[in-house]
């Protein structure tokens, strides 16, 4: 971390607790932003309008999660945290296979899950529709990326896990954002086509949501995710991407299209065994080097630089 700056009062407090204080302003924005969609007609009804919930998450992304991470980075470490932090949002030099990885990751995991318990059949949609693939879902992907994944992942990864590894690690800074993560698409529960398409969980439905979204599915994305953005010394775009994927491959229309039949929670069991391959791959460290010589100042906004 670096040195508190000079402060009084609530500025020092921010800058002297930078994940908290990013936490408790972030909720109440982040709320507010999704008022429009939760009270339409989508939602709680209390408008006669109906607002479609893609606005509100376009700016719960960019205004919370990124907006409140540049604020407190401001506060905290001045313009050079700024400056280093907004480097990751144009950090797109990386080798080519973690473009790979992240563009075709997920689909891959949850064609190999369906192929081990579906065997052969669950392989032939993907023949049958592969003209589609460039517009259902690479074309979906790169504007989900480009709208909504970078500026969300610019207020997790680059600003609370970064902040966490060096003294949690990266696995269990990974493990800790997960509930953080999952909590702040609580509204979506009360929203029709917000968790479900043109629906919303009902009964214990709600229960058994709320468990894939805070620990089955966002404990093994946040691993995945660390592990990428610390591996590409800290792209943004490639883990913008990653998180597109994951999203755009779990989406009703890839599903019908190509894994018809195929229970799509079974992506959450690929990524699953692919955040433990990973955590015992790379022993825990998830490609994270933490400079020791204290002479080397490393701006908090950034993961350790990586070789190799």
């Amino acid at each position: 971390m670096s040195a508190v700056r000079p402060g009084h009062g609530l500025t020092r407090a921010i800058a002297t607790h930078p994940v908290g204080a990013y936490l408790v302003i972030l909720y109440p924005v982040s709320w507010i932003l999704w008022m429009p969609a939760l009270l339409g007609k989508s939602g709680l009804g209390v408008l006669s309008v109906d607002i479609p919930v893609q606005l509100s998450i376009l700016l719960v992304s960019i205004f919370g999660l990124t907006g409140v991470a540049f604020l407190v980075t401001r506060i905290a470490d001045g313009k050079p945290g700024t400056r280093e932090l907004r480097r990751h949002y144009l950090h797109f030099r990386a080798g080519p296979q973690w473009y790979v990885v992240a563009l075709a990751g997920a689909p891959t995991l949850l064609a190999l899950v369906g192929f081990l318990t579906h065997g052969t059949g669950a392989l032939g949609p993907f023949g049958r529709h592969a003209l589609e693939i460039p517009t259902l879902y690479l074309l979906t992907l790169i504007v989900i990326a480009i709208l909504i994944s970078v500026w969300e992942e610019g207020g997790w990864m680059s600003f609370v896990t970064t902040r966490l590894q060096p003294r949690l690690g990266p696995v269990w800074a990974s493990v800790a954002v997960a509930p953080l993560f999952g909590l702040i698409h609580f509204p979506l529960f009360f929203i029709t086509g917000g968790l479900i398409d043109n629906a919303r969980p009902q009964g214990i439905h709600i229960l058994e949501y709320a468990l894939y979204l805070v620990v089955l599915f966002s404990v093994p994305v946040r691993i995945l995710i660390t592990w990428v953005f610390n591996a590409t010394g800290g792209s943004l775009p490639i883990v913008a991407l990653l998180h597109a994927s994951i999203d755009t491959t779990a989406s009703g229309a890839v599903l019908t299209a190509f894994y018809p039949g195929t229970d799509g929670r079974l992506l959450y069991v690929g990524l699953a065994a692919a955040a433990l391959a990973v955590v015992i791959a790379t022993r825990g460290r998830l490609a994270y080097r933490l400079i020791s010589d204290p002479t080397q100042q490393v701006p908090a906004s950034s993961p350790a630089p990586v070789t190799g």
